[in-house]
């Protein structure tokens, strides 16, 4: 502010060399405006100029970093993950393939489980009738004994 006073003083003192006449006080406010606006874009590009510079920082940064991790990352090591993954995939595979066997087969034993246990039922119930049948015999043969 100071400053600001300290430069009207000098302006309203200052004289035209063409015409030896002082300036008038619109061409000084005319001044004053057109320094503040220059000031105030100065001010604007400085932290546009800032804030670019702290984004660059961070991404120079960021490139360091994934270059030192690709550093020790070699192409011979990717190929061998790579392989090693392979592998895994077709243990994964076979292993599926023996599950699917597996189910199969379970499928199977049960389907014959059902069917024994069916037939195991239909004969103990054919047994049973047929021990009836034996026990009415039995019951009639002593009937026959006892008239003879």
């Amino acid at each position: 502010q100071a400053f600001k006073t300290f430069k009207r003083e000098i302006a309203v003192e200052s004289v035209v060399q063409q015409t030896g006449k002082t300036l008038k006080f619109k061409r000084i406010l005319a001044f004053e405006s057109t320094e503040a606006a220059k000031d105030k874009e100065v001010e604007d590009v400085r932290l546009t100029n800032i804030h670019y510079m702290n984004k660059l920082s961070k991404l120079v940064k960021e490139v360091q970093a994934k270059e030192e991790l690709a550093e020790g990352f070699n192409m011979i090591d990717f190929e061998q993950l790579k392989i090693e993954n392979q592998q895994l995939n077709e243990k994964i595979e076979e292993r599926n393939d023996e599950l699917h066997k597996l189910i199969k087969k379970t499928r199977s034993t049960v389907e014959v489980l059902t069917h024994v246990k069916e037939k195991l039922t239909f004969v103990q119930e054919e047994v049973s009738s047929l021990k009836k049948k034996l026990e009415a015999l039995d019951g009639k043969e002593g009937k026959v004994t006892l008239l003879i």
